[in-house]
């Protein structure tokens, strides 16, 4: 599938074509110093999908997943940089914030009551 190149994908947005979604994914080489709200950071290596790096979208914690291995999650990411993350992210040390990336939504699971806001949803 072809995807736009984030710059082409901010522009629209800029010009008001297309709303803001809650995460785009950039593909790094290393994981990242810093981790910017609104983006999902997936670490390519060699031509393999290694990790998924982004901040909780409840208490904006540093959260890692893994996309190699037995025990691992998988992304899909649509022609405007949107990801998708199977199966669910949970934060059980944590905030026990529990939630799927579906596109440009958060769905969060209703386990932990979630506070609900613009473009989120409860599954």
């Amino acid at each position: 599938m072809i995807r736009l190149p984030l710059s082409w994908v901010q522009f629209l947005i800029d010009i008001g074509l297309l709303r803001r979604p809650h995460f785009l994914v950039k593909d790094v080489s290393e994981p990242p110093d810093e981790f910017s709200e609104g983006f999902v950071f997936r670490e390519v290596r060699g031509g393999y999908q290694k990790w998924l790096y982004l901040k909780c979208p409840r208490s904006g914690e540093h959260i890692q997943i893994q996309l190699a291995g037995a025990r691992r999650w998988t992304i899909s990411i649509d022609w405007l940089n949107r990801p998708t993350v199977a199966p669910s992210i949970w934060q059980t040390g944590s905030c026990q914030a529990h939630f799927f990336i579906r596109k440009d939504v958060i769905d969060w699971c209703r386990d932990v009551g979630a506070p609900r806001q613009g473009g989120s949803r409860y599954v």
